[in-house]
């Protein structure tokens, strides 16, 4: 009897498991079924889809949006799916940070397709390549009609900063490096964009605020290499 009661608990234990992983969609009928089902994945593929296509990228990178409340986007270099979770949509404010994350992973998607030396490499030196991404997921960005300061929005809400990031501790750069460099890339190749509604916004407000030291000391760093330019000619 002691038996019985121990294997029913551990079986109650894990039906409640189980349940907790369900997923029920409420409210739904024949008319509205896709709809209710499908409208954040119609999103994200029709961005993720039109960034492909505008920026002309012939590989395959097939996108999925799980039911996963963790704050994630990931891009698998094995098989080159883009997955981002769901809970990160409660930090997307606008499709041009959707953008920026959809790009990014697939950034990661279309160089994996270097072969199995890339692949390994990109494994071995996930910084690198993590900054990589940032990088030409913002021309995928412009070229795909979408706003590059979404990167530094975007990541400024979500990038991690660990107390170091020395060789195995932490899979990517510290966030404050992630968009210094984004933003001195913008600065160089999109300056157009410095002047943009979302530089209004709270998140690169406070982006100005934190790193001001940086973005000052690069600001001066350019005004001198112009002036030099100037003079040289």
């Amino acid at each position: 009897m002691k038996k019985f009661l121990v294997l029913l608990g551990v079986m109650l234990i894990g039906t409640c498991a189980l349940a907790e992983e369900v997923y029920v969609i409420r409210g739904v009928n024949l008319g509205n079924f896709w709809k209710k089902k499908g409208i954040d994945e119609e999103k994200v593929l029709s961005v993720g889809q039109k960034i492909m296509m505008d920026n002309k990228i012939s590989k395959r990178v097939p996108i999925f949006v799980t039911n996963n409340k963790t704050v994630n986007a990931n891009s698998n270099l094995y098989d080159k799916t883009v997955t981002i979770n769901s809970g990160t949509f409660l930090y997307i404010d606008n499709d041009d940070e959707l953008a920026f994350i959809l790009a990014h992973e697939i950034a990661h998607s279309v160089d994996a397709y270097g072969g199995m030396i890339k692949y390994l490499a990109m494994g071995a030196n996930s910084k690198k390549y993590e900054q990589k991404a940032d990088l030409n997921g913002i021309d995928y960005m412009v070229k795909a009609g979408y706003d590059p300061i979404a990167a530094i929005t975007m990541g400024n809400k979500i990038f991690g900063e660990p107390i170091w990031d020395w060789g195995c501790t932490y899979l990517h750069p510290k966030g404050s490096k992630r968009l210094i460099e984004m933003y001195k890339y913008i600065y160089v190749k999109y300056p157009q964009y410095l002047n943009s509604p979302l530089t209004n916004s709270a998140s690169y407000k406070n982006f100005q605020y934190s790193m001001s030291k940086d973005i000052i000391e690069f600001q001066q760093k350019q005004k001198k290499r112009r002036m030099k330019q100037q003079g040289d000619l």
